[in-house]
């Protein structure tokens, strides 16, 4: 006669619902009458398991503390460790990068579709375009501009030149940043 699956859970340290996951993948298998025997259960829980191990411990110890060589060891090399270590957290680890990788491109790809977001490629061109406009129309301005202030003695009429000017470049560089669709 076995037990229920919530009091099977409570005997190995786990919830029932790794309990439920357990019988409906297989590894374990539950008596006729829908009961457990924890005996056979655990042999089955531990042959079934990959590496004969869950990815956690049925009971969560507390881990120690690391020691002082450990805290001054040196990480590893494009977070690979030794070939010594265990094959389960180097799986998990290995997992958690290509799924942060994963989430970083998903972002991306979200961002550059909602528009907040461009190639690099395309922003150098903008950039070249813009500063092109405005360094040619800076470069133009002394020639374009000094026949008309010599002739001018109001400094007020002065100002007003320099700063219709000035407008002009902005309003082209505006222009140019709307035309780009940006």
């Amino acid at each position: 006669m076995g037990v229920s699956i919530r009091a099977y859970a409570r005997m190995r340290g786990c919830s029932e619902s790794a309990v439920r996951k357990a019988i409906t993948s297989k590894r374990i298998k539950p008596e006729a009458d829908g009961t457990i025997d924890p005996e056979r259960a655990n042999k089955q829980w531990e042959q079934n398991t990959f590496l004969g191990a869950t990815l956690r411990p049925s009971v969560a110890k507390p881990a120690p503390p690391p020691s002082a060589q450990q805290r001054m060891a040196v990480p590893s090399v494009a977070g690979v460790e030794s070939p010594s270590s265990d094959p389960v957290q180097s799986f998990l680890r290995a997992r958690a990068v290509k799924e942060t990788f994963n989430a970083k491109v998903a972002q991306m790809e979200y961002e550059e579709r909602a528009g907040r977001l461009i190639q690099a490629s395309r922003a150098a061109e903008y950039a070249s375009t813009f500063s092109s406009i405005v360094k040619d129309h800076l470069m133009a301005m002394p020639d374009r501009l000094a026949p008309v202030l010599a002739a001018v003695d109001d400094e007020d009429a002065i100002h007003k030149i320099l700063f219709n000017d000035v407008s002009a470049v902005l309003k082209k560089l505006s222009k140019a940043v709307a035309d780009a669709g940006l």
